[in-house]
């Protein structure tokens, strides 16, 4: 009885082991197969194509992860570009109601320099250059209503007459460089060869004035761009 009951767990034990390797080969086949469709219809197998596809995620993500980083990036950008107005705004504002308050006691003291800075920061452009004139009538050997009736006058078109202003300024100053500069700016639209003898005046100053040394080579390069701007050198 012992000697049959062996028998028959040997039997099933061959009988489990053979239905395993064919279960087996069976799965293998089917694998085989399984790659040969992959193969004619992607050109890769099971396992390049889960790396493709786990690449192509990783992939994705990234780009998405930059889109969002971009984004943030342009939205911190435009909120500070408009914090940045803002507060330039504010600073006009506070500017214009200075300038408004001070003129009562501007025009009371006569002092028609400051007056013709206030009326231009209030951006009242007659009043300003009406305060100019008197300024330069007042004081003619003062540089600063020169330089105020130049702007206003360059506002107003008048660019022959910015550059007198500009001439009667460098006359009282000659050693600043700015003058110079302003003057040349003018000239370049009608005399390239007066504007390219202003900057290169400008760069000759500002060389020896020890007044700027902070401001020096910066102010060298932009004089030398405007050179460049006529085809002229140093």
């Amino acid at each position: 009885m012992l000697e049959t009951n062996s028998l028959v767990i040997g039997l099933i034990v061959l009988l489990c082991s053979s239905n395993m390797a064919e279960a087996a080969t069976i799965n293998t086949n089917l694998n085989k197969g399984s790659e040969k469709i992959l193969l004619a219809q992607f050109g890769t197998t099971p396992t390049d194509n889960q790396r493709q596809q786990e690449t192509f995620n990783r992939g994705l993500g990234h780009h998405q992860n930059s889109l969002r980083i971009q984004k943030q990036q342009q939205q911190r950008a435009e909120y500070n570009r408009l914090q940045n107005e803002l507060a330039r705004l504010e600073r006009i504002r506070q500017a214009k109601e200075s300038a408004l308050n001070s003129i009562p006691e501007l025009e009371q003291k006569k002092d028609y320099l400051a007056l013709g800075q206030a009326w231009r920061t209030l951006e009242e452009w007659d009043k300003s250059l009406d305060a100019a004139n008197k300024a330069i009538a007042a004081y003619p050997n003062v540089v600063g209503g020169y330089t105020l009736r130049a702007s206003l006058r360059k506002r107003f078109n008048d660019i022959l007459g910015a550059i007198s202003d500009y001439d009667q300024a460098i006359a009282i100053e000659p050693n600043f460089h700015g003058y110079y500069r302003l003057r040349g700016k003018l000239k370049k639209s009608f005399d390239r060869n007066g504007a390219i003898q202003d900057f290169r005046m400008a760069m000759k100053v500002i060389r020896i004035d020890n007044r700027f040394n902070l401001i020096r080579e910066s102010e060298l390069k932009i004089f030398a761009q405007e050179l460049r701007s006529l085809d002229a050198t140093e």
